[in-house]
């Protein structure tokens, strides 16, 4: 159980490095992704409480943080802000798949799955949503839907779909 949950963990701070927030066009923002791509973790997390204190809260820096909080093995943290910042932005889409992987490594992959396909069905090629759908499936094992996935997102990014045919066949 430990082990998977490091995984998931792993796979989010991957994850997190891979496709950072959505551009909110601040230059806080830009501040914040270049500390967390220098893993320098406490800085954003730092930077957004005072720039939320400052500016109001913003969907894209809040999934920042919790980014961070992942980053630094604090789960409970992380999705207390992924979720505060999907009740700013319902439609924020690296919060929403970030929220799903740190479900599925928590084993509530129902939940998880629900986040990915609202993203899929607004959006049905985006690359990092078959990703996380293909991850999903095969957290539980389900080898033929993940497959299916890779297929898919084979077609939309070749170095996703390397990674998750990594994952699935790595076992």
């Amino acid at each position: 159980m430990k082990k998977q949950i490091l995984l998931g963990v792993g796979l989010l701070v991957f994850f997190g490095l891979l496709c950072g927030p959505a551009a909110a066009g601040s230059n806080t923002l830009e501040e914040a992704r270049s500390l967390f791509k220098d893993r320098r973790y406490d800085k954003v997390i730092a930077l957004v409480k005072k720039e939320s204190r400052n500016q109001g809260e913003n969907a894209d820096m809040l999934v920042l943080m919790a980014d961070s909080y992942l980053a630094q093995g604090n789960q409970g943290k992380a999705e207390k802000y992924y979720r505060r910042a999907l009740d700013l932005n319902p439609d924020n889409i690296d919060g929403s798949l970030s929220l799903a992987m740190l479900l599925v490594a928590l084993r509530e992959r129902n939940e998880a799955m629900a986040l990915i396909n609202r993203v899929l069905a607004k959006n049905p090629n985006h690359a990092k949503g078959h990703y996380c759908l293909g991850m999903t499936y095969n957290a539980r094992a389900d080898i033929n839907d993940a497959f299916a996935q890779y297929k898919i997102l084979k077609k939309l990014d070749e170095e996703l779909a390397r990674e998750l045919y990594n994952a699935i066949f790595s076992k």
